[in-house]
């Protein structure tokens, strides 16, 4: 098994000759009026992809154009059930998960888990097992009660991929709330110790920073690590494009 983490959120997994993707995103101009020019150099995934898992609709976390151009014809896009009408309009072929329901695709299972979206959105985070190796990836969901249960119902993870940026957003026609619209760095380490996560690798921060529309929290990484280590988790920071080291 190769886990790969690409740009942003992008997490790339490979099984068996089979390659999925989550969150793949290498198109920033439908969020550069909102969220700026990339500060990091995009990281690009393979050119042909077997399957794409979508946590949520915002334009960070689903590309479409790109998806379009390396998803193999009989792909399968899996999704939230209230993403899949959108998701089949933009030419997918969509597979609904639900919650706590494991789905074989090819050499993976796929089970779905709770998230709850900053802006109120369907949202959902995945979990991926191939070859004994368990990998969650948590989109950029807020902080919310389930964690427990995700531990009790699907064990602990082998790698488990957290959103740290702790993002404040001022978009159009929403009055600002103040309060962060992902999970901040000690609440996500906090969601690694609870997971029981063997790894524990931050990602959805760096990349983007444009005052008032987005702002993320400063020094996110060094805050995340230090919380973790005082929960005594392991945590690593794995660059884009770069492979993580399963233990």
């Amino acid at each position: 098994m190769r886990i790969v983490r690409l740009f942003w959120a992008g997490v790339q997994i490979e099984s068996q000759g089979a390659t999925l993707v989550i969150d793949l995103l290498e198109q920033t101009a439908p969020i550069r009026p909102f969220m700026g020019d990339p500060r990091l150099p995009i990281v690009f995934g393979p050119e042909v992809l077997d399957f794409a898992l979508v946590t949520h609709l915002h334009p960070d976390h689903y590309d479409p154009d790109t998806l379009r151009r390396k998803l193999r014809t009989d792909a399968k896009v899996l999704c939230d059930p209230a993403n899949a009408a959108k998701i089949a309009r933009d030419g997918f072929t969509v597979m609904e998960v639900a919650l706590y329901e494991p789905t074989s695709v090819g050499p993976f299972i796929v089970t779905a888990l709770p998230a709850v979206d900053g802006l109120g959105d369907p949202q959902i985070s995945f979990l991926v097992e191939a070859e004994n190796t368990k990998v969650m990836h948590f989109g950029d969901t807020l902080w919310h009660g389930h964690w427990w249960k995700i531990r009790t119902r699907c064990g602990q993870p082998n790698v488990a991929f957290l959103p740290i940026n702790g993002a404040i957003t001022q978009f159009p026609n929403m009055k600002p709330s103040g309060i962060p619209a992902d999970l901040m760095p000690d609440q996500a380490a906090s969601a690694a110790a609870i997971l029981g996560a063997e790894l524990a690798c931050p990602m959805h921060y760096g990349a983007f920073h444009n005052p008032p529309v987005y702002v993320e929290l400063p020094d996110a990484e060094r805050m995340f690590l230090e919380a973790a280590d005082r929960l005594g988790i392991i945590s690593q920071i794995i660059e884009p494009g770069n492979e993580v080291a399963i233990r």
